[in-house]
């Protein structure tokens, strides 16, 4: 799974009602497997939930938007390097890909 969430940067979102009304699948809706809207992320912003590159701008250090390489995801990310232990912040993990490409991921997303 990690090399899935950084191949392109990376909970399912699910809707509860009662009776026999069909959930709202409106445009506020996320189908994402990380990073949920609310999410504030870290100290650097690692984790903070973003639609779009230009939710990630005011965060301290991580400007990109995981969604522009994954669909799915939807969490502001940064570039780190690998082996690193001290680039991503609290509660993340530098995840690399098999082409050596790596990216700051919450630790919420790799359970």
């Amino acid at each position: 799974m990690r090399g899935q969430l950084i191949a392109s940067f990376v909970l399912l979102v699910a809707c509860g009602g009662g009776g026999s009304s069909k959930p709202d699948a409106g445009v506020d809706a996320f189908n994402s497997i990380c990073g949920m809207p609310g999410d504030m992320g870290n100290e650097i912003g690692i984790g903070k939930f973003c639609a779009s590159l230009s939710d990630c701008s005011s965060t301290t250090s991580a400007k990109l938007c995981s969604s522009i390489g994954d669909p799915m995801t939807h969490f502001c990310t940064k570039t780190c390097t690998m082996g690193s232990t001290d680039m991503c912040g609290t509660a993340t993990t530098c995840v690399c890909n098999g082409s050596n490409q790596c990216g700051c991921t919450p630790n919420a997303c790799l359970n």
